[in-house]
């Protein structure tokens, strides 16, 4: 006979993820409960409405869905062990890990009985329930179909990439290169931009056309690269790579830290020399 759960959901790990998840299923109607591995960071929540538990088997022995949000994967396989059985449970790890942890993990929990759906959130803890939110899910479908409902709580672009366990955690990952790659050079131009007495409107006005700009770069960019022809009528290699030589050299003379710019430059300089330079931006991908 199958049990029934005291709570909708039960949220593993209180930092400030972990928390904005368990406020947004609490604020949607949802009872839930909350286990932190320092009792603290749960009890806090008990004023959003939402049930501390004192072990981790109390948590998840009175939920039906398990959402677990912790520093890491191994983290998140070490308070799960402490329960003997999962079955009848749906595990979310929102953890952050590698694919080979995420598919221990996933293994280690088929073990304990339960099913496991990855996922990753591509936003802030303060966007958690906005349309705007994007966070990804992979795994069985049947157990995202289960739970589409509560997860879709979370971010109005929730949705489920992969049957592949460790689907949510590559698209993260690997669009992670792109994101703070970007954040860090961004960084290193806004204290440039300062230093030189520029102000932060128009820091801001630059930014948004700069970033409309890169939306279209990124696709003529991405289409070179899925289809291998890097020819180009816009703008070539030795284009780019002159530009970045003078940008290192204005960030440097502002005695800014450009160690990201450094890196654009020097791919950039080894494309050239790789007799690339007549190409498309894109050709940094054969290097």
């Amino acid at each position: 006979m199958k049990r029934a759960p005291k709570y909708d959901v039960a949220v593993l790990g209180c930092g400030l993820m972990g928390s904005a998840l368990a406020r947004r299923f609490a604020s949607s109607g949802l009872a839930v409960t909350a286990w932190n591995r320092t009792p603290h960071g749960a009890h806090v929540l008990a004023a959003d409405g939402i049930r501390p538990s004192a072990t981790v088997g109390e948590a998840v022995g009175g939920a039906g869905l398990v959402i677990v949000c912790m520093s890491d994967t191994e983290a998140a396989r070490n308070a799960l062990a402490s329960v003997p059985t999962l079955v009848g449970v749906t595990v979310v790890n929102l953890s952050d890990g590698t694919r080979d942890d995420v598919e221990e993990l996933a293994r280690r929990l088929g073990e304990q009985g339960a099913s496991c759906l990855d996922g990753a959130t591509f936003c802030y803890p303060e966007q958690i329930g906005e349309q705007s939110a994007m966070l990804v899910f992979s795994g069985p479908s049947r157990a995202w179909t289960e739970h589409e409902s509560t997860l879709m709580l979370l971010g109005g672009r929730a949705r489920h990439v992969s049957e592949d366990i460790t689907g949510a955690k590559a698209l993260y990952l690997g669009s992670g290169a792109f994101f703070l790659t970007a954040l860090t050079g961004f960084v290193e131009s806004t204290a440039c931009l300062l230093r030189r007495g520029h102000t932060l409107e128009e820091i801001r006005e630059t930014t948004r056309y700069g970033l409309e700009l890169l939306g279209h770069a990124t696709q003529a960019v991405a289409s070179s690269i899925a289809s291998g022809r890097h020819e180009t009528d816009q703008a070539t290699v030795h284009v780019f790579a002159d530009g970045a030589r003078k940008v290192l050299g204005e960030l440097e003379s502002a005695g800014i830290d450009s160690s990201v710019m450094a890196a654009v430059t020097g791919k950039l300089d080894a494309t050239e020399s790789a007799g690339m330079g007549h190409l498309g931006y894109s050709a940094q991908s054969l290097l």
